[in-house]
């Protein structure tokens, strides 16, 4: 007989760290094995070796016990995660291609810019790959692109039309004339384009059986994304979540052991979560205040808009009456050379 949620007791749950939390989802895809195994679910390719890139744009400050976190360059506020990693993946034909894939996280709709920053970056990064002439037969190393895979995963959502947990762009090459898309790999216009991943964690309730059941890819996504289900959270405590141990396929162990090892070896987890949770509160706080300030600024500019477009007409009406243009000065406030092209 199958249990129910309101039958089960605490041995059918697990408690994990909430890996919305950017401390907590780094210390997961800091392991090649966890990160191969998320990346992996997440694109559906198979990926044979994956390595992570050191950071070498700016990021977010380690020290968490500052609310003030500040990019070193521009001095804005920085609350944008993310990590690059390059990867060999295995094609369908069996050949190998290197990709590189640039993961950000972001809780707030507000950064698009970091984003589109960050991929222009990656986009413009290139690999050596060795040629051979076939008129000398003589090799050559020459740079070539890498193709680009980035993938964003919001604590927020970016569409309700649909309400999909997972937003693919796919590129299609399409002539004009011939309306005929091309089938081949193109390498000009492949290496010019690269298609985006968007996880919106807030559609996972809108997902349903019926939508994964028959398709093995689907089912290990849905299941890989419920791990990061913030309706799962433990009652008051937002930093940990409360998941069903029977629900996870064995193929999420290394993930789920990983997340639970960050309290272990990070002791000061629990400070590094609230640290979060201060610093976001702040921004949005700090975004209210510049929102509603720049609401009164405009509501200030249409008023004295509207009381110049008063003055004109005064002073206008003052003139076609025969009022010396010195008295229409001093009362309006206009200058003389103003009224006199009036």
């Amino acid at each position: 007989m199958k249990k129910t949620e309101q039958h089960m007791n605490e041995n059918d749950y697990i408690i994990i760290p909430n890996p919305i939390y950017d401390v907590v989802f780094r210390y997961l895809m800091e392991d090649p094995d966890s990160a191969m195994i998320v990346i992996s679910t997440l694109i559906n390719e198979k990926i044979k070796k994956l390595h992570l890139e050191p950071i070498t744009h700016s990021e977010k400050n380690e020290n968490w016990t500052k609310i003030e976190i500040q990019d070193p360059k521009t001095k804005d506020d920085i609350f944008l995660f993310h990590l690059d990693f390059t990867a060999i993946i295995e094609l369908p034909d069996g050949s190998e291609e290197m990709i590189m894939i640039e993961l950000q996280k972001a809780s707030e709709p507000d950064d698009i810019f970091r984003f589109k920053r960050y991929i222009s970056k990656n986009f413009q990064r290139k690999q050596e790959k060795e040629i051979t002439d076939p008129k000398t037969q003589a090799i050559e190393t020459v740079k070539k692109p890498i193709r680009l895979i980035p993938i964003f995963i919001l604590n927020f959502r970016i569409e309700n039309e649909i309400n999909d947990l997972l937003i693919k762009t796919n590129r299609t090459k399409t002539g004009i004339y011939k309306n005929k898309n091309l089938q081949k790999h193109n390498e000009f216009i492949d290496n010019l384009s690269y298609d985006i991943w968007v996880v919106q964690l807030p559609n996972l309730h809108h997902v349903v059986e019926d939508d994964y059941k028959d398709d093995d890819y689907k089912r290990k996504l849905y299941t890989l994304l419920k791990l990061f289900d913030q309706k799962s959270i433990v009652k008051n405590n937002e930093h940990r979540l409360r998941i069903i141990r029977k629900f996870f396929p064995g193929f999420l162990d290394r993930v789920i052991k990983r997340i639970q090892a960050a309290s272990i070896d990070n002791p000061n987890l629990e400070e590094q979560m609230f640290a979060e949770d201060e610093y976001l509160k702040t921004l949005i706080k700090r975004d209210n205040r510049i929102t509603y300030l720049e609401g009164e600024l405009d509501k200030k500019d249409k008023a004295l808009e509207d009381k110049d477009k008063v003055i004109i007409e005064f002073a206008k009406s003052l003139k076609e009456n025969g009022v010396p243009i010195d008295v229409i000065h001093k009362k309006t406030g206009l200058r003389i050379d103003a009224i006199e092209r009036l």
